[in-house]
C-alpha cells in the first residue's frame, strides 16, 4: 500500500499546495464537505458576513484537501522525511522538559494532517495512545503498523485502552491524543466550544487529573515561506480540575483562532446535544 500512496503523492508537498491553491471556488463548493465545513463556520463565528463565512469555508475545504494529501504523504515516506519538512519547533523546550520523562499526556487538535504531527512525536519518543480501527482491513492493518513503527503501542478505544494508557503513564511513558472530536456516548463531557454547547473528548484531562503527569497541547500549522511548524503549549494548571474539558477546549479555541482555515471543520462536532430531538445540520 506504500507504494499505492506515494504515486497518489508523487508531487512534492509546495507543487501540490499550488495545485489545490488553483482549485475553482466552485469546485470546491461542490466538496461534500462544504456544507458541513460552512456550517460549523457559521457556529464558530456568527458575527461573520455571509461572503466572508462562503469565502472562509471554501478556504477551509482547499486547507482539508491539502492534509488529506500530507497525511497519504506521510504514510508513503520516512521518518526523517517528515523532520526535514518540520522547520520550525515552537516551544520545544516545553516538550523536552526532563520532567516530562516521568510521563507525559499530548494533546492534539486537528490542525492539518494528525498523522504528520504524530509522525514528528514519533521520532522523538516512544508512545501508547489509542486507536480506532477504519472500516478498511487493509487500510487499517497498514496504518496501525505505520503508527507502530519504532516500538510505539497503540490500543482500542474503550476501557481496556484507557488502563493501558494509565499503566504507560505510571510506568513513565508518553501518550498522545486527538481530544476534538466527538467521543462515543460515554466517553465524554458536554462542554462548550466556539460558544456552542458541545460533547467533547474528556480523556486527556481526566488522565492528568488521576496521574498528575504533566499535559501539554500541540498543533501543526504551515506558512507558505517556511513551511510545516510544530508548536507545543503548556495549558491553564485548571485542566487539572473538574472544569479540565472547558480549559482544553479553550486551549484548543484560541489556538484555532489563530488560522481558523486551517482546522478541520469537515466533522460534525455538535451533532450529540443535550437534545437528542435537535439535529443542527438538517436545519
Amino acid at each position: 500500500m506504500k507504494l499505492i500512496f506515494y504515486i497518489f503523492t508523487i508531487f512534492p508537498l509546495k507543487t501540490a499546495f499550488a495545485i489545490f491553491n488553483l482549485l475553482p471556488k466552485l469546485l470546491l463548493a461542490a466538496h461534500p464537505s462544504f456544507n458541513i465545513t460552512k456550517k460549523n463556520l457559521f457556529i464558530a463565528f456568527p458575527e461573520l458576513s455571509e461572503t466572508e463565512l462562503f469565502s472562509l469555508s471554501i478556504d477551509s475545504v482547499r486547507e482539508t484537501l491539502k492534509s488529506y494529501y500530507e497525511t497519504l504523504y506521510v504514510w508513503s515516506r520516512s521518518p526523517n522525511k517528515i523532520i526535514q519538512h518540520t522547520k520550525k519547533i515552537n516551544n520545544r523546550f516545553l516538550f523536552s522538559a526532563q520532567e516530562n520523562y516521568q510521563g507525559l499526556i499530548i494533546f492534539a487538535l486537528h490542525n492539518r494532517s494528525i498523522d504528520f504531527m504524530l509522525r514528528w512525536i514519533s521520532t522523538q519518543r516512544i508512545h501508547t495512545s489509542l486507536y480506532k480501527t477504519i472500516k478498511s482491513k487493509q487500510v487499517n492493518r497498514f496504518v496501525k503498523a505505520f503508527r507502530e513503527e519504532g516500538g510505539n503501542t497503540l490500543t482500542p478505544t474503550g476501557i481496556g485502552g484507557v488502563k493501558a494508557i494509565i499503566n504507560a503513564l505510571n510506568n513513565n511513558h508518553m501518550t498522545c491524543m486527538a481530544s476534538d472530536q466527538v467521543p462515543a456516548d460515554g466517553l465524554g463531557k458536554y462542554s462548550t466550544f466556539f460558544g456552542h454547547e458541545c460533547y467533547s473528548f474528556s480523556l486527556a484531562p481526566s488522565l492528568a487529573k488521576k496521574t498528575n503527569k504533566p499535559i501539554l497541547m500541540t498543533s501543526l500549522s504551515y506558512d507558505a515561506a517556511l513551511g510545516h511548524i510544530m508548536s507545543f503549549k503548556k495549558p491553564d494548571q485548571k485542566i487539572y480540575g473538574e472544569d479540565g474539558v472547558d480549559i482544553m477546549n479553550r486551549e484548543m479555541e484560541l489556538e484555532i483562532r489563530k488560522c481558523p482555515k486551517e482546522y478541520s471543520w469537515e466533522y460534525k462536532k455538535f451533532r450529540k446535544l443535550t437534545n437528542k430531538s435537535v439535529d443542527i445540520y438538517k436545519a
